[in-house]
């Protein structure tokens, strides 16, 4: 399996507390069936904001402690990033924010309790700079919440979704399970990923989820959203 959304660098934000706690969590998701770890930490205008160095930097660390750990887990560089006006900008000039460095799919994450009304002209222009957003659980956003369809208009512009493992499996309680299983239904998911940030509360695992998915739609749709779709856009080609 191939987990999109991690906070599994130290330092960088409220994910993994130390390289001890980041070595564990890929340990984790590695004997949990994940082979390739993208590592997303948040960019955050005026809370985080790690510069594309010191990403790099640390994963370049990250892989030499796993390799003297003998964890042949795969790491791949990327962020998730907040909406901004300027992001656009920041994008284009920045493409080591996208996933795998390609310049093209990365990952958006909108308020937690709304999807901005001009979220479909915001789309649109990220769409025009050949810059595609996969949005970062929007099964957890309160306006999707109450109307799951809001999403719809989104995905037909091109847009893609990323919903959280522990939202199938309860993890996020009840009302987020059924939007999760509701946005599925709708086929509106694209990629499910852990967004792990430690490694008890929020770790990094898949494989229940998996389960949960192939009992709801069957093994291959859970192959395209754990495998085939995730694999496409770290190749910039989905």
């Amino acid at each position: 399996m191939i987990d999109l959304h991690s906070h599994i660098l130290p330092d960088l934000d409220d994910g993994a507390s130390s390289w001890e706690e980041a070595v564990q969590m890929c340990s984790a998701a590695f004997q949990d069936g994940t082979r390739t770890m993208v590592a997303t930490p948040h960019v955050f205008n005026g809370i985080y904001s790690p510069k594309s160095e010191q990403i790099e930097e640390k994963i370049s660390e990250l892989k030499n402690r796993l390799f003297l750990e003998g964890i042949d887990l795969e790491i791949v560089q990327g962020a998730e990033v907040h909406v901004r006006p300027d992001l656009p900008l920041l994008m284009s000039e920045d493409p080591i924010l996208t996933f795998n460095g390609k310049g093209r799919y990365f990952l958006l994450e909108f308020p937690h309790s709304v999807i901005p009304p001009n979220a479909d002209q915001f789309i649109f222009k990220l769409m025009t700079q050949n810059l595609i957003p996969v949005i970062a659980h929007p099964e957890r956003n309160l306006s999707v919440q109450s109307r799951p369809e809001i999403l719809e208009p989104l995905v037909k512009q091109g847009a893609l979704t990323q919903v959280t493992a522990m939202s199938f499996t309860g993890g996020f309680g009840p009302q987020t399970r059924d939007v999760a299983c509701e946005l599925l239904r709708r086929n509106l998911v694209h990629v499910v990923a852990s967004d792990a940030h430690n490694s008890r509360g929020r770790p990094p695992l898949l494989s229940d989820a998996r389960k949960r998915i192939i009992d709801l739609v069957g093994f291959e749709k859970s192959r395209e959203l754990f495998e085939v779709f995730p694999r496409k856009i770290l190749e910039g080609a989905l």
